[in-house]
């Protein structure tokens, strides 16, 4: 049992060694992965649980392309971009307080979904920042909780 403990402490320890830096203040994580990718059929999936973390994933150039961004905490950050990406799709989903989610799509027939919500009964101050130019595409942005807001532009 304390191996197992202690493989899985060290994993973690070393994933947020080599995270970037986003926020880093008490109480949590600190940091987050950022992806860059371009081509084609790539998903990229992250899923970031604790305080002030930080996930950016850039797919440039990436049709058939799927960014999963799933957090769930508070003051957490999440960055997507998709440019000339067709029939591609964003889906952040966000769980808690004070979260943050910026996206940007380039590319028809592609889709945006954000989701915050609140977690054990917390929640609210969240933002989202949605930027789509694509036609046949779609937004979807659902908000719980109290003192949150939403920009949405689709052209």
């Amino acid at each position: 049992m304390n191996i197992k403990m202690s493989m899985i402490a060290m994993v973690l320890v070393s994933g947020s060694a080599f995270a970037g830096g986003y926020g880093g203040g008490p109480g949590g994580g600190g940091g987050g992965p950022s992806l860059p990718q371009n081509s084609s059929n790539e998903t990229v999936n992250i899923y970031q649980a604790g305080g002030n973390n930080g996930a950016s994933v850039d797919q440039s150039a990436s049709k058939y392309a799927d960014v999963n961004i799933s957090q769930q905490g508070f003051n957490n950050l999440a960055l997507a971009t998709q440019s000339s990406a067709y029939n591609s799709d964003i889906n952040i989903s966000q769980s808690g307080f004070g979260n943050s989610a910026n996206t940007l799509q380039t590319g028809d027939n592609s889709t945006i979904n954000v989701t915050q919500s609140n977690l054990f009964g917390w929640g609210g101050g969240n933002s989202a920042t949605v930027n789509q130019t694509a036609d046949s595409s779609l937004v979807n942005v659902t908000q719980h909780g109290s003192g949150n807001w939403a920009n949405v532009y689709q052209h």
